[in-house]
């Protein structure tokens, strides 16, 4: 499905069958896929990400200076299908997304077998993330132009839905779109009569990750390997739901906690909120990543929980890697990509932001992930 050189609404049109052909395909037996020619065509992507010494060089430069660099890389197309509609960080944060849009369906559309199956649900993380946007957009009063800006149609609902459920009059009107989904699901009365929506995000959220795992079952290296990455994935959303809790001494009647992770369970994380910094340290000295954290823990009054949140999201992309590295002939290589790929999307955008909003370089480079 990939195209070149489309606008953003010819973008739009990027994966409007993608739910009828993954039906078709998830017919196919799970060992079924072309895992040597992914892998390869992900190696050669992968290559083409920003070196980490690249942003040192993005943090000294002026928008306009940004936005010719992105011209000459990997963003090329974009940046020249949308130049003459958008200028300076309006530019950059459209052409990153429509960039971050192609190249996932790339990867779909290399796919085949079962392998197409399960990275199609693993880029569905992109619908939930584009329906939590678009529902705080309609509830804080939002524009359309506004919610745009953050949308990525990466996953099974094209742009055509996203902005169909953005301009719907009300939230009740815009579930009604999408009933007989998670989302629908995860309301308990109607929209309109929500009055937590932090609570309704926790809820679609722990149905997504449900579902997800529900939908790879330990039947196949491939799959046990995916699940363990899920896995994982769950245990850092949680420890940073716990890292946040905890420095917010913050108090909760709901479940905040994900089920399912590879090493913490919902039950010793929700002991864990109310333990005092000694405690916590040495209760997180048992699980694997904690080497990883624990000076900036240690640090964390001084430094806060931001920096220590970045840390957390810093072991994510290095775990990943490593798994990557253990299996090149898998889906984890494809996985990692995905996750570098989406946070060096992230790192463009916030340097351009941090320029447009006067922040110093010192502050900027403090928040990147890289």
């Amino acid at each position: 499905m990939a195209v070149e050189g489309v606008t953003i609404e010819e973008a739009g049109a990027i994966g409007r069958f993608r739910e009828g052909s993954r039906k078709i395909w998830e017919r196919i037996p799970y060992e079924s896929g072309n895992y040597p020619y992914v892998t390869a065509r992900v190696r050669a992507k992968r290559a083409a990400l920003l070196p980490a010494d690249i942003y040192a060089r993005l943090l000294q430069m002026e928008i306009p200076e940004i936005a010719r660099f992105l011209g000459e890389r990997e963003y090329k197309s974009e940046m020249l299908a949308l130049g003459a509609r958008y200028a300076g960080v309006d530019l950059i944060e459209h052409a990153t997304s429509l960039n971050l849009t192609r190249t996932y369906n790339q990867i779909y559309d290399f796919c085949e077998g079962h392998l197409r199956a399960i990275v199609g649900r693993y880029l569905d993380r992109y619908d939930l993330q584009n329906v939590k946007t678009i529902v705080r957009a309609k509830t804080y009063g939002a524009s359309t132009e506004q919610v745009e800006e953050d949308l990525v149609p990466a996953g099974s609902l094209p742009l055509e839905f996203l902005r169909e459920l953005a301009t719907a009059p009300t939230l009740d009107d815009a579930f009604r779109r999408l009933d007989d989904t998670i989302y629908a699901e995860a309301l308990e009365g109607p929209a309109s009569e929500v009055k937590n929506w932090a609570a309704w995000e926790d809820r679609v959220s722990r149905i997504y990750y449900t579902e997800l795992l529900q939908s790879v079952p330990p039947s196949t290296d491939a799959n046990r390997l995916m699940r363990q990455f899920i896995e994982r994935e769950i245990d850092i959303v949680n420890l940073k739901t716990l890292l946040r809790v905890w420095a917010a001494r913050a108090a909760f009647d709901r479940a905040i906690f994900l089920p399912g992770g590879y090493e913490m369970t919902e039950a010793d994380l929700a002991e864990m909120v109310r333990l005092d910094k000694a405690a916590l340290m040495a209760r997180l000295r048992a699980y694997s990543f904690y080497d990883e954290i624990a000076g900036d823990l240690e640090r964390v009054e001084a430094t806060g929980v931001g920096a220590l949140l970045r840390k957390v999201e810093k072991v994510h992309l290095i775990e990943a890697t490593k798994y990557s590295h253990l299996h090149p002939l898998s889906i984890l290589p494809i996985l990692d990509y995905i996750l570098r790929k989406d946070r060096e999307v992230q790192n463009i955008r916030l340097i351009a932001r941090g320029r447009e909003s006067g922040l110093s370089t010192d502050v900027i480079r403090e928040l990147l992930v890289v």
